[in-house]
């Protein structure tokens, strides 16, 4: 729909008012907060017009007017103007999202915690997938006779370690040989791959003698299909500070979602292929309105396409979208860049 020049001047002041305030914003408060060269009668007049159009709603008779949903959108999509992070902000990125501190479960936990900390808002952040990751290294220890701990590096920093359990006695340097085995086979491979070869091997050994027998058999077990990639969430205690969540019913929907995880995943592997920020709003969530996801994916190894994850400020509608969009892109930018700088 087609706003003319007062009217985009006017939502956009609107707009700014009640992310900042939270309340419904009247003409008189327009006047005083946002002077626009325009007379409380004229305010009146064209945010009576922007309410006609969908843009603002009346949540009351004699209350201001809040931004639609249908507001917000069109903000985003033709009046944002984003605000360039302080070097306070990227000091503190950069400082808690450290390549060479921790594993990447730890390094994914800071990052969450460190940006739900900057934009006071639930962050939420998914590993990559295993599935596409590409291997790095397995390694084989012998625990004791009968017990093996398989430790599957894959490049970027993911790790699975399992427990298997063999009637073969294999010995420390057979496991050793047979370790090396299979990195020169794998190495630079997906897991996908892997496993598709694994499954071509193991058939062909039924029929032979083969001297890898048993390495096919434990790596066949090392390999788990993970369905789902894990999921890392910092600041849920940030929904309480929102005047919008501050019903029961409301909180406890948020909080179930954050729980269920399932939902969560799905609702960040639409927005993992994306190439910058995407903003998800209330109608794009079923379950989800009056919520906005601001996500953006990372990738942990030097192919993006087939290894990504993502990261995501959930909050409500009425987000600080000027400071938060340009902080989720930096945070991205920051944890692929610690990544990649591993392998």
């Amino acid at each position: 729909m087609i706003l003319s020049k007062r009217e985009v001047r006017v939502l956009a002041a609107v707009v700014d008012i009640y992310v900042d305030t939270a309340q419904p914003v009247g003409s008189q408060t327009l006047a005083l907060k946002r002077p626009l060269g325009l007379s409380p009668a004229s305010l009146r007049q064209c945010m009576a017009k922007l309410t006609e159009k969908g843009f603002l709603q009346q949540p009351h008779t004699s209350a201001g007017r809040v931004p639609t949903i249908q507001a917000f959108r069109y903000y985003l999509d033709q009046i944002l103007q984003l605000h360039p992070l302080t070097r306070r902000d990227q000091s503190r990125l950069h400082d808690h999202i450290q390549p060479e501190a921790g594993d990447l479960d730890q390094v994914l936990r800071r990052a969450a915690k460190t940006l739900s900390s900057l934009t006071k808002q639930v962050c939420v952040i998914m590993a990559p997938r295993q599935d596409l990751a590409r291997w790095q290294q397995i390694d084989f220890v012998l625990l004791k006779p009968g017990m093996i701990m398989a430790v599957l590096v894959l490049q970027g920093g993911l790790v699975s370690n399992r427990l298997l359990h063999t009637d073969h006695a294999l010995t420390a340097d057979e496991l050793i040989i047979y370790g090396n085995y299979l990195n020169s086979l794998f190495q630079g491979r997906t897991t996908q791959e892997v496993r598709q070869e694994i499954i071509r091997q193991l058939d062909n050994a039924q029929k032979t003698l083969d001297a890898y027998r048993q390495a096919w058999e434990l790596v066949a077990e090392a390999i788990v299909d993970h369905n789902q990639p894990e999921l890392f969430v910092g600041g849920a205690s940030h929904l309480a500070d929102q005047p919008e969540f501050t019903e029961l019913a409301t909180m406890q929907k948020l909080l179930h979602l954050i729980e269920e995880r399932s939902r969560l995943l799905e609702l960040l592997d639409k927005t993992s292929t994306s190439q910058s920020v995407s903003i998800s709003l209330g109608q794009d969530m079923p379950g989800l309105m009056g919520c906005s996801l601001v996500s953006s994916a990372y990738s942990a190894c030097a192919w993006p396409s087939t290894s990504q994850g993502t990261l995501a400020v959930l909050g409500p509608v009425r987000m600080n979208y000027a400071r938060i969009v340009p902080m989720v892109d930096f945070a991205a930018q920051i944890l692929s860049q610690c990544l990649k700088s591993r392998y």
